[in-house]
């Protein structure tokens, strides 16, 4: 599939009866993007249902759009600045217009010190906060989850958990590209800080994470001199690791990208750990999460200390819900 998106011809060689072939395209995120680019080459059976998930997803990220504006206008009011991230930007920065990148939900990153302001938004807008991982009520917890109908808001104030690695968030704030979602105004991150950011989602998801991510880590990343620059950042950031197991995914299963820049040593065992592993469709056993997630930190220190963190917040999250029992509104010291 992946090869097919490089060169369309070879989307006719996918056999429409063979129902892995539906099932990998649709785990993958791939069908909206194979319809556009093959639809003209692909079997028949296969591009007409394509092509229905592709209306399916413009239909939800239109949804998605409208959803985005109305938060993102009401934020600027109460003078909470914006980032909006991945899914989103990508489907105009990225591919060029709606129905081509799914995304399941919306992410905005608003300034750690806004946290309480962009909450006030969230809650007189409907939405209601959910306990979506250990420690999300914690001040310093860097996402908070929000869902009104069915539309769920990942409210980022970090880009990764603060003892994860060492972003800049001067320089985030400082580089991003102003965007319009309609009419409401927010920004987006700069290519080099979206593609370490997209390195590090993966790397946070033990790197189980859709094709899609790689094609669109691709265009993020389209020259060898985008590649070197978005390096030398995740360098600086500590979470070096990450990018360089994405850009080798990237160099194994889309070989015919545009050029990415070599690393300055032999894969990691981190990486190579994943390169020879990245299935289509299988489960990673929890040992090999775990292990994965620990092998893409940067240096050992920032390894133990993030798990010692994450422990306090477990043992504190099974206290809460065995003995406390507080609901996330609760937890969050909303009031209704």
């Amino acid at each position: 599939m992946l090869a097919a998106l490089e060169e369309p011809v070879r989307a006719a060689a996918l056999s429409p009866d063979d129902p892995s072939v539906i099932a990998v395209a649709r785990h993958h995120r791939l069908t909206p993007l194979l319809s556009i680019t093959c639809g003209a080459t692909l079997p028949a059976p296969l591009a007409e249902m394509f092509r229905r998930d592709r209306l399916v997803t413009g239909a939800r990220n239109l949804l998605f759009s409208q959803v985005a504006e109305e938060v993102l206008s009401e934020l600027t009011t109460a003078g909470v600045p914006t980032i909006i991230l991945k899914g989103l930007d990508y489907e105009t920065r990225l591919y060029g217009g709606a129905a081509a990148r799914p995304t399941a939900d919306i992410d905005l990153l608003v300034p750690s010190p806004k946290r309480r302001a962009a909450f006030a938004v969230l809650d007189r807008l409907g939405f209601e906060p959910r306990a979506a991982a250990p420690g999300f009520d914690d001040a310093d917890y860097h996402e908070v989850a929000w869902t009104r109908a069915g539309i769920e808001i990942d409210l980022h104030m970090g880009l990764a958990p603060l003892a994860r690695c060492r972003i800049d968030y001067g320089a985030i704030w400082r580089e991003a590209e102003t965007r319009r979602l309609g009419a409401a105004e927010t920004r987006a991150l700069a290519r080099p800080h979206a593609a370490v950011f997209q390195a590090l989602h993966m790397a946070i998801d033990h790197f189980d994470v859709p094709a899609i991510y790689l094609v669109d880590l691709v265009r993020l990343l389209p020259t060898a001199d985008d590649a070197a620059a978005a390096l030398t950042v995740a360098r600086s950031w500590r979470c070096r690791r990450p990018l360089e197991t994405a850009l080798a995914l990237i160099a194994v299963f889309l070989p015919g990208a545009a050029p990415i820049a070599p690393t300055d040593q032999r894969p990691s065992h981190a990486t190579r750990r994943v390169t020879v592993s990245y299935g289509p469709t299988d489960e990673l056993p929890r040992a090999e999460q775990l292990l994965r997630k620990l092998l893409h930190f940067d240096s050992p220190s920032d390894a133990v200390w993030y798990v010692a963190i994450q422990s306090r917040r477990n043992l504190r999250e099974v206290f809460e819900r065995r003995f406390r029992r507080r609901t996330a509104r609760e937890r969050l010291a909303l009031v209704k």
